[in-house]
């Protein structure tokens, strides 16, 4: 399976089973969605995570660090994760540039 196909099929299991929850399931009471409504933090921090560390052990690039940084200032700031993958890698092409 391509990667171009493999992409696609995961962007329509994850559009569809939002679509779906959205459309069957009732409203989460207010106590859920607050939890359901902080879960992209520590995902994307999971992310980051296991980014910074390289499969031999070894450290990052300066890149990814600085991409790190600006991810994290941004979802500091402002609750989107778009906003906080756009600081991000913006940051990163910003080091690849300088760096």
């Amino acid at each position: 399976m391509s990667t171009l196909t493999l992409v696609l099929v995961a962007a329509v299991i994850t559009i569809g089973s939002r679509v779906a929850a959205l459309a069957v399931l009732p409203p989460p009471p207010d106590a859920l969605a607050g939890v359901v409504g902080r879960l992209p933090a520590p995902l994307f921090a999971a992310l980051a995570a296991h980014s910074l560390v390289g499969t031999d052990g070894s450290g990052p690039e300066p890149a990814i660090v600085v991409a790190a940084v600006c991810a994290l200032a941004a979802a500091a700031r402002w609750p989107s994760l778009l906003i906080t993958l756009a600081a991000g890698l913006g940051g990163f092409g910003a080091a690849s540039l300088v760096l």
